[in-house]
């Protein structure tokens, strides 16, 4: 893995070393040739557990643009010609997501087909995602000054009066890589619209909000499901990152709010059912946002820290296979891969939740072990 050469490095022994971040990177590329395998012309979707049975989608709905961030993210740390190749094939199979009508492209284009060009320039990469810009603002709604989650992929005939904070961080991202102003003003625009209708006291953020006679009403309880304030948290750094305050202050705010509702590093899926499911997954991406924050301030050192322990907590689990010292499946007895991590909280059927391997949690995690080793910029997730 040529980026992963460089000698100097935190000591502290609690925290992951540079070793065992290299460690478990190589085991996250190897697992993925396993799951190609599997996948032939497909998307993979999830796997429950460890069982490596893995439901494939011929589109790859909302998850097919981190099938393909996963090959860019690969490409970058292996420098191999074939890993590039692999990746800028999966990017052309999105093209016929562009005219779907959900805010979800933001998700597919940005991780699947920007990443190619702002790591390799890749010129098809390239082409794609000014098409998904162009489309997906396209979608703005004036009267309620935003891009609403829409009637596709599970939005539903009432999705045009629907905002979600989950695809926040790449929006922002997606329409502030063109050039053309207008887009970054609508990506603005989107921002400040979910800020105020979905941010409650004390950093505690709504997953979404509905629009009705003349306003939105927020959605959930605030704060209590561990992946939507993770969600936030990641949209609001790229927001700060991108323009400042006073979204820099609404991610610290987030982010303190996170650390102290949830000392844990493996939270539970939702606070109000602390007895249920943990996502682990959530603690990786609001460990990304506070990368992005340690980035962003004087004394983000302590950020930096926080996120390192969180990464560390979950490596070190059994929601991660294959490391030296991580046993669990092997002291029951079973045969599991290495490089498994199945700690996404996932609706698999009606009414149930499971903890599941996924392509966009694999990527997550991915991607916080190659900021922590300086491969990529915390922007880039």
């Amino acid at each position: 893995m040529h980026l992963l050469e460089r000698k100097s490095w935190n000591t502290d022994e609690q925290l992951l070393s540079r070793e065992e971040i290299t460690n478990a990177l190589a085991l996250m590329i190897h697992r993925m040739e396993a799951i190609d395998s599997r996948c032939t012309d497909g998307f993979p979707l999830y796997s429950p557990g460890t069982a490596d049975q893995w439901v494939i989608s011929s589109g790859g709905s909302w998850v097919g643009g981190f099938w393909s961030g996963w090959w860019w993210l690969r490409s970058r740390i292996t420098g191999s010609a074939l890993d590039l190749r692999k990746a800028s094939d999966i990017c052309q199979r999105l093209s016929s997501k562009i005219s779907v009508d959900t805010i979800n492209r933001s998700l597919i284009f940005w991780h699947g087909t920007s990443l190619g060009d702002v790591w390799f320039g890749n010129s098809a990469a390239r082409e794609l995602t000014k098409k998904s810009i162009a489309a997906i603002a396209s979608s703005y709604d004036p009267e309620i000054n935003c891009i609403p989650l829409g009637t596709g992929m599970g939005g539903g005939k009432e999705g045009n009066q629907r905002i979600t904070i989950d695809t926040l961080a790449a929006l922002i991202q997606l329409l502030n890589r063109s050039e053309h102003s207008v887009y970054h003003q609508i990506s603005r625009c989107h921002a400040d619209t979910l800020l105020t209708a979905c941010r409650s006291d004390g950093g505690a953020f709504h997953p979404g909000a509905y629009f009705s006679h003349g306003s939105f009403r927020a959605a959930d309880h605030a704060g209590k499901w561990s992946r939507g304030q993770a969600w936030a948290m990641l949209g609001l750094s790229r927001a700060a990152a991108q323009w400042g305050e006073p979204y820099l202050t609404h991610t610290h705010s987030a982010c303190e709010y996170w650390r102290r509702s949830r000392p844990e590093s493996l939270p539970p899926d939702r606070l109000n059912h602390p007895s249920g499911l943990c996502d682990p997954l959530s603690s990786v991406i609001a460990s990304l946002a506070m990368l992005s924050l340690a980035d962003l301030i004087p004394d983000g050192e302590q950020w930096r820290a926080h996120a390192h322990q969180q990464v560390t907590a979950i490596i070190r689990s059994q929601y991660f296979t294959g490391l030296h010292g991580n046993s669990h499946h092997q002291k029951n007895g079973d045969r599991v891969a290495s490089g498994i991590f199945w700690g996404c909280c996932y609706k698999t059927s009606q009414g149930k939740n499971e903890l599941v391997e996924s392509a966009w949690g694999s990527y997550f995690l991915m991607v916080a072990l190659c900021v922590l080793v300086d491969v990529i910029q915390p922007g880039h997730c």
